[in-house]
């Protein structure tokens, strides 16, 4: 907690306003963070990096004087002057302004290797990595990625499982690199983060086909994860739940089954739908 800080820049100290609670705004300041970054960057050996949401340039700046070519995302249009004013002259760099929800990785990196580093809003850290793992076809090799500290660990955890951790897991191996202490942003967050690293698997680890079945179940079982999944289990698609669990104890919760149980249950929703 005692790393030095850089202090943020005067114009942004003197109107905190800048960072908006709704994007899920605090910039990293901290230089030394930002050097274990930059050397998971250099450890991955990638050419070509897409960096998600770099606010004022505090790590894209650093990024840009490695050998790579660097795609930056921003949704704020106030930043994305400061990218242009900045940085705009570098001709290592392509900015975008739009939310990366709404982007096409695929049109933007075709068939090009490429992988992430980034400072995620927390409020998005779901749905983004739902974007770069599920709805992705060119997948990135390789995501370092700065999350709540909570977060990280439930998706690092062996103890629990999670609709997320699962998510995750299926389709990269995470593994958490450092901890990040809240009084290295600006404005100073009220949790702690962690930089995790997701190494992308070359095939995820439950077949295509059945990943919308499989999601379906996942949700279902997560749904009251509380309680025993006999209680409740088959009543989500009118099946008994003794079929769908096929010899996996009732008294169990969801959170105990592994993931070769769940692909287990979802091929026996699968045969049980396929007989209705």
């Amino acid at each position: 907690m005692g790393t030095p800080i850089r202090k943020p820049k005067k114009s942004i100290k003197d109107n905190q306003r800048f960072a908006k609670k709704s994007l899920g705004q605090n910039f990293l300041m901290d230089s030394n963070i930002r050097n274990k970054i930059l050397q998971a960057v250099d450890l991955i050996n990638e050419k070509n990096i897409l960096e998600i949401g770099p606010g004022l340039g505090f790590l894209t700046n650093k990024l840009l004087q490695k050998n790579i070519k660097l795609t930056a995302i921003e949704l704020d249009h106030r930043a994305i002057e400061i990218l242009k004013k900045d940085l705009g002259h570098k001709p290592n760099f392509h900015l975008i302004q739009g939310d990366i929800l709404d982007q096409n990785l695929d049109d933007i990196f075709g068939n090009k290797a490429y992988s992430i580093a980034a400072n995620i809003p927390y409020n998005i850290t779901s749905p983004i990595l739902k974007k770069i793992l599920a709805n992705t076809n060119n997948k990135p090799k390789t995501a370092i990625l700065m999350m709540q500290k909570e977060v990280g660990e439930k998706l690092c955890s062996p103890q629990k499982n999670s609709i997320l951790k699962i998510s995750v897991d299926i389709f990269a191996e995470p593994e958490i690199l450092f901890p990040v202490p809240r009084n290295s942003f600006f404005p100073v967050p009220n949790v702690d983060s962690v930089i995790v690293k997701l190494t992308i698997r070359k095939s995820p680890l439950v077949e295509p086909e059945l990943q919308t079945d499989f999601f379906k179940v996942i949700n279902a079982g997560f749904s009251q994860r509380r309680k025993k999944t006999g209680n409740y289990f088959g009543q989500f698609f009118g099946l008994p739940t003794s079929k769908l669990l096929g010899g996996i104890d009732p008294d169990r919760r969801a959170e105990t089954f592994t993931l070769k149980e769940w692909i287990k249950i979802t091929k026996n929703f699968i045969d049980s739908k396929n007989l209705l």
